[in-house]
């Protein structure tokens, strides 16, 4: 997940490269029909879907100890994240208007359930952290949620202005994606600790 989170994160970034001349005032420029990036972005989005989907195993055994049914229904939660915001983007051509034809418009509902499940999800992660007590990540995760939140109620009333629309989009949904990945980075790392202490513990046994 951790890696999946990072090549979202990245997207723009690589995307941007080849489209030096164009402004792009939404992630979803990206795969537009004409643009030089489409293919590139529909086989990015289809993986990244595949590996969001992929990933959520890990989580789902990281919360279960708190909670097994909320964290079944976080797990769906970013399901329907993968599903909606990732693979949708990659099947539904979007045409530089979420209204200009049908695939536009499903495209644009997988993204808005999408990010709106995302949220929840992200809303309940803070929920069972707050019933685990681990208040650090709770302050950590409303902060980004509330900065997410203001920025893409920003970005839908800057699209005639593709620089800050854009910058603003990124800034949302990488608040989405903080708490997936600084939990995952955490969980991962206390993984990788408890393993090497085991194996320091059986070398000294076997000494």
């Amino acid at each position: 997940m951790v890696i999946v989170i990072c090549r979202e994160i990245s997207l723009p970034a690589v995307l941007g490269v080849f489209t030096t001349n164009r402004h792009v005032a939404l992630l979803s420029d990206f795969g537009a029909p004409g643009m030089p990036t489409r293919y590139l972005f529909k086989h990015w989005e289809f993986i990244d879907g595949i590996l969001f989907i992929l990933g959520i195993p890990f989580y789902y055994q990281h919360l279960k100890p708190i909670s097994r049914r909320y964290a079944r229904f976080f797990a769906g939660l970013v399901v329907i994240y993968g599903i909606g915001d990732c693979l949708f983007s990659a099947i539904f051509d979007y045409s530089g208007s979420y209204f200009a034809n049908w695939h536009s418009m499903l495209h644009a509902f997988g993204s808005l359930v999408g990010c709106g499940a995302l949220f929840m999800a992200n809303c309940l992660l803070i929920l069972l952290l707050l019933f685990d007590n681990q208040l650090h990540f709770v302050k950590l995760f409303v902060s980004t949620q509330l900065v997410s939140m203001v920025a893409c109620i920003l970005c839908l009333f800057m699209e005639s202005y593709p620089t800050v629309a854009s910058s603003l989009q990124i800034v949302g949904l990488d608040g989405l994606y903080m708490p997936l990945l600084i939990l995952g980075l955490a969980a991962g790392l206390k993984k990788i600790k408890k393993l090497f202490l085991q194996i320091i513990f059986k070398i000294n046994k076997d000494v």
